[in-house]
């Protein structure tokens, strides 16, 4: 046996599920895992032999699995509670508990207890053999670890604080200065302990943004003094301690680092090993033995490390100890001869863990007797309905008196739906005369109809020419930044021309902020939803470990939502940044940096970003040292109160001029005079070398510092416009530069309400209409209306909380030069293959892509169908009535999309017929709605062409671009699920041809098709290129029978053979059932998918994106016979 370890070939499962917690078994050569459905699974060997597996509860990620002597401990986020469960997977006991558990600790070796920690503040002791709680302790914060030591109970705390309890009875030690010391800024992820020594590793602070520290923190178990820590500068995110090692530790961070390092001699050389990995850890463990090192990702791949020479196999536990505990056939029932004598106690009974009604030991006292109650009256049987088990009738008009009514509020008038009655008019602007909250500030909520929130009116809340964003999505909070970044030219200048570059980069906010601009641009007031943008934050954000800008839709009231749009906001700015550079050199848009082309930095830096030189002095020597500097946000900082009376200036625009300067002092050694002394430091810059744009956070953190923004005698804080200085040398740069406001982000807080936020935005004066008085907007969400200057800079109380800032130098438009940018999408990206399938079979091809003489045209007809996959169940509440409301829709995403020629010698040959790559995990599939199978969507997998869904959408974008109109079947509701808005002029769709108004009520293209083309169609399962193709003929069909001047008379045929089928095709002829003919949603199921938890997101690269020689295709390859004819899409559902 070695002591350096070596790499092993990793255990890779059948159905890949993120490891999310690892643990070797002590006596048996076994590997436990907990994956993110929940389940707990043992590999036998270091081969992966797949053995037992059982659910934990919850369906959720398995939070922490100890295995012991002849037990397994496990918890998992989704169950309230902790189990222990036999080798061989039965349940021995489960400890339920009414809140959820953070964690808990290994068995106590002198008391046969447990540890737990709940999300309640208390410590539990759970009896190890009965799983009854013995005694509990209130705690003063969540505890995340817990371990036993040879003499004290180790706990971590989410504030970062180390505890030493009793092992006994909990409490802490009497002396506070050895029972407890503070190892982190932020939350504790690692505690272990080994002989006198403690390990941790946490959460750190910069910026007021967490972030991994980057030191192992050791202490002295004895006296919890602080020894020399562990640097590891990869940001630490497991610890684990070598068992043959009492001092030495191996430390892991997520991108898959491992260093074996001697906590007695830090100056050693450590051990390092780097992972092979496509994704980041999850978990990490160490055997027994100290022989092997077991580390799981988020695709469920499990990498180990062993110290065993390559020839030999040693087993996990160093041992041949216990036999593995394979699965047995259940025992066979035992025969009963039954006859009139057999007794009925010699059929078992199964075990209950709650006593039986039979069981109760108190008699039953007698009821007094009443009389019947009343008969209930024959209107109302005749009327009633049952639902789930409860009975709902209307109470007859005949039957109405005064008896067990309650007194309500008059009805509302004003009718959010398009199908309701019409409604009132908005009433006049309202004005800020009154501190409270007027009408357009307040919170609006989408409220969804039987028919879905396509009838929810949003044209009620918005009669102007520019669109709002709606918020019925996961991150909507982010819609106010995104209209303050959208009216600011250059910036979203630059987004859309990013668009039409060959971005690699699946999850690219910069170009998902340049398609909501498009959008937003083209839609002209029709609501818009940039879902597409608020998917691609929650997973950037995930992978970020940013756990703070994820929107799970059940944030409390307490939420901050300014603080948290700030700290977004700096995320988006790197994040653009970043994304925006462009090789070989950057285009120069800022005439600064037209002398230097080979070190210009990224658009977005040229536009926004403060570079400034750092003047360090040092107050001791005088010696000054001077440090680059470059900032793209100006966080505002107040003058203390104290200081108002000895006279500073507490106006905005000497506030954002200490800003931008920013003078500060600190203590350090100097290193020219070797003294520790105090340094002061402000920036430098000139006047003429200020940014084109300037991003400022309000960074309003308590009540004093919104008292200076409040209105005060008739004057606002705020001003429209300001005037800055640089600094040259010790003095201010005597020529001035003027900023004028162009949006602000602000936070309106109600009280006993949910606060968010709203942008003021002011229109550019090429996009404004003359027929609004004022160039500012206020977009509250999808709620969009004019107002006047003096509202945006008014802050007439609380409830207005700002934000966000956005100014622009009023000589910009001679600084910038936007030409450069490209801003056409190369047509081509139309004629290439674009599948990232590595099992493609092109027998399954059945599209023919693009010539370059057939690119389209304006006026060019397509045809188009799309099938969606669900990502989210919708979320309903049920009254006492019956009725249900929707709270969240079901979320959708697009799976296929089908695109064929509408003219030509090629009528009805698709060219694009892509199935959608997604990194998030499918919670439903909706095979018999959608076609899509498991497997089809995966890259190792799927037979079909697979792409990304920005390229599929580039390739929609630049078929709008080019003028195409788009023929199909419900395509309002495909385009809104794409997040993609198509000018109505370029949308032909047969759902409104045959429609007839004063019916209320659409034909399927099912039975359209059946009717007028005299073809069944879904029939199996469902095929976007046959939708497409249904809904092509029936174009050509409503044309041909429009210029006979009979489609108005076929209509009404339509409708009136329609009511005697029930508006739906009958079976086919030699058919045993009828064929599926869905008339609702049907309910979403829960199906397993491939994409396991939380990724990191999928970058495709140009090898991905291969050109191929398309193969020949005859009509029999592209045309299906009718016996073999596949089924569409989702049609009544869906198509109404």
């Amino acid at each position: 046996m070695t002591n350096v370890y070596h790499a092993l070939p990793p255990i890779t499962p059948t159905y890949p599920q993120s490891s999310t917690a690892i643990a070797f078994d002590p006596v048996s050569d076994i590997l436990w895992t907990g994956s993110t459905l929940g389940n707990v699974t043992a590999y036998y060997g270091s081969r992966g032999l797949r053995g037992v597996s059982f659910p934990v509860g919850g369906g959720l990620p398995i939070n922490k699995i100890i295995a012991g002597d002849s037990q397994v401990l496990a918890c998992g986020h989704g169950g309230n509670g902790l189990g222990s469960w036999a080798k061989g997977g039965m349940n021995k006991w489960y400890h339920q508990t009414q809140s959820g558990i953070s964690t808990f600790s290994n068995v106590y070796h002198a008391g046969h207890s447990i540890a737990v920690s709940m999300l309640n503040l208390e410590l539990s002791f759970v009896n190890s053999m009965t799983g009854k709680a013995v005694r509990q302790v209130q705690t003063s914060s969540i505890l995340t670890h817990l371990q036993f030591s040879h003499s004290s109970l180790l706990s971590g705390s989410s504030e970062g604080f180390i505890r030493l309890h009793d092992p006994r009875s909990g409490a802490t030690r009497n002396d506070a200065a050895q029972s407890m010391v503070r190892a982190h800024q932020g939350s504790i992820t690692g505690l272990q302990a080994t002989g006198n020594y403690i390990f941790s590793v946490g959460m750190g602070e910069r910026q007021s943004r967490p972030y991994p520290d980057p030191l192992v923190k050791v202490y002295d178990l004895r006296t919890m003094r602080a020894l020399p820590p562990i640097p590891f500068s990869s940001g630490p995110a497991f610890i684990q301690v070598l068992p043959k090692r009492t001092c030495s530790v191996v430390v892991a961070s997520m991108q898959g680092l491992l260093n074996v390092v001697d906590a007695s001699d830090p100056a050693a050389a450590g051990e390092f090993h780097q992972l092979d990995l496509t994704s980041y850890l999850t978990s990490l463990a160490i055997s027994p033995s100290g022989s092997y090192i077991a580390a799981g990702d988020a695709e469920g791949v499990i990498h180990l490390l062993s110290q065993a020479p390559g020839d030999t196999t040693v087993p996990f536990n160093g041992f041949e100890g216990q036999p593995i505990p394979w699965v047995g056939p259940p025992e066979p029932l035992p025969e009963i001869d039954w006859s009139h004598s057999t007794p009925l106690n010699s059929i078992g009974m199964p075990y209950y863990d709650a006593p039986l009604f039979s069981a109760w030991s108190p008699p039953v006292p007698i009821a007094p007797y009443y009389p019947p109650p009343a008969r209930i009256p024959p209107q109302v049987l005749a009327t009633m309905k049952m639902n789930d088990n409860i009975a709902y009738a209307p109470l007859p008009k005949e039957l109405r008196g005064r008896r067990n009514l309650v007194p309500s509020g008059p009805k509302k008038e004003t009718a959010r739906f398009r199908s309701g009655k019409p409604r009132k008019e908005l009433s006049g602007q309202p004005s800020l005369e009154h501190i409270e909250v007027p009408s357009f500030y307040r919170r609006v909520e989408i409220e969804y109809s039987k028919f879905g929130v396509e009838d929810f009116d949003f044209g009620f809340y918005n009669r102007t020419t520019y669109s709002g964003l709606e918020t019925h999505i996961l991150n909507s909070y982010t819609n106010s930044l995104v209209q303050s970044l959208h009216y600011i030219h250059p910036i979203r200048q630059l987004a859309k021309s990013h668009t039409t570059t060959n971005c690699l980069n699946e999850h690219c906010l910069l170009c998902e902020l340049g398609f909501v601009s498009r959008m937003l641009e083209d839609a002209k007031g029709t609501n818009c939803q940039s879902s597409n943008f608020c998917r691609a934050v929650g997973v950037l954000a995930q992978a970020a470990n940013l756990i703070e800008l994820v929107d799970y839709g059940r944030e409390s009231k307490e939420v901050d939502y300014a603080q948290k749009i700030q700290t977004f906001h700096r995320f988006l700015l790197d994040h653009l940044i970043a994304e925006g550079i462009t090789q070989p050199q950057n285009p120069i848009i800022v005439q600064r940096w037209a002398t230097d082309t080979q070190h210009a930095p990224s658009p977005i830096t040229q536009l926004i970003g403060v570079d400034t030189k750092n003047i360090i002095v040092c107050q001791h020597c005088k010696a000054v040292r001077e440090k680059d500097n470059l900032t793209h946000v100006l966080d505002l900082s107040y003058p203390r109160k104290g200081a108002f009376d000895s006279g500073s200036s507490k106006s905005f625009e000497s506030i954002l001029q200490q800003a931008l300067l920013r003078k500060l002092t600190h203590k350090a050694t100097c290193q020219k005079c070797k003294h520790l002394s105090t340094f002061s430091s402000r920036r430098s810059i000139s006047s003429r070398h200020l940014p084109p744009l300037l991003a400022i956070n309000a960074s309003i953190l308590n009540d004093e510092h919104q008292e200076l923004w409040q209105d005060s005698r008739n004057k606002t804080f705020l001003k429209s416009r300001v005037q800055l200085h640089g600094q040259v040398g010790d003095a201010l740069d005597p020529v001035g530069v003027s900023y004028e406001l162009k949006s602000l982000v602000v936070k309106i807080a109600m009280k006993e309400k949910q606060s968010h936020l709203v942008s003021l935005v002011k229109i550019p004066d090429s996009e404004l209409d003359a027929e609004y008085s004022s160039p500012w907007f206020i977009f509250n969400d999808f709620v969009v209306q004019n107002v006047s200057e003096e509202d945006v800079l008014s802050f007439p109380g609380k409830w207005k909380v700002p934000a966000i800032i956005y100014l622009e130098r009023v000589d910009s438009e001679d600084t910038l030069d936007l030409r450069s940018l490209p801003s056409e999408m190369d047509p081509l990206l139309l004629c290439q293959d674009t599948s990232i399938s590595q099992n493609r079979d092109h027998s399954a091809v059945r599209h023919q892509l693009l010539r370059q003489d057939e690119l389209p045209t304006p006026g060019t007809i397509v045809a188009i169908d799309a099938e969606f996959v669900s990502m989210q169940q919708e979320e309903t509440e049920y009254r006492s009535d019956g009725t249900k409301k929707v709270i969240r829709p079901a979320r959708l995403s697009l799976a296929r999309v089908s695109v064929l020629r509408g003219d030509g010698p090629q009528r009805g040959v698709p060219f694009i017929d892509d199935h959608i790559h997604t990194s998030e995990t499918i919670v439903d599939y909706l095979t018999e709605f959608s076609g899509i199978k498991f497997g089809d969507l995966d890259p190792v997998h799927s037979r079909y062409t697979l792409t990304p869904l920005k390229v599929v959408y580039k390739k929609l974008r630049a078929l709008i671009d080019r003028g195409c109109i788009f023929v199909g079947h419900g395509l309002s509701k495909d385009f809104r699920i794409i997040n993609i808005f198509v000018p109505p002029d370029q949308v032909i769709d047969t759902v409104d041809l045959y429609f007839v108004k004063s019916r209320h009520r659409r034909l399927s293209l099912r039975f359209l098709s059946w009717y007028i083309l005299k073809e069944h169609i879904q029939t199996d399962n469902h095929d976007s290129i046959e939708d497409s193709r249904s809904a092509l003929n029936l174009y050509y069909a409503y044309q041909e029978l429009e210029s006979e001047g009979a489609f108005d008379q076929k209509l009404e045929e339509i409708y009136k053979e329609g009511r005697q089928y029930n508006f739906k095709p009958p079976p086919l002829p030699g058919s045993t059932s009828p064929t599926i003919q869905p008339t609702q949603s049907p309910t979403l199921r829960l199906a397993p998918a491939f994409t396991p938890g939380p990724q990191a997101p999928f970058t495709f690269s140009e090898s991905n994106i291969r050109p191929s020689s398309q193969p020949s295709f005859g009509p029999g390859d592209i045309f299906s016979s009718p016996g073999s004819v596949s089924g569409s899409n989702s049609s009544n559902w869906r198509r109404a």
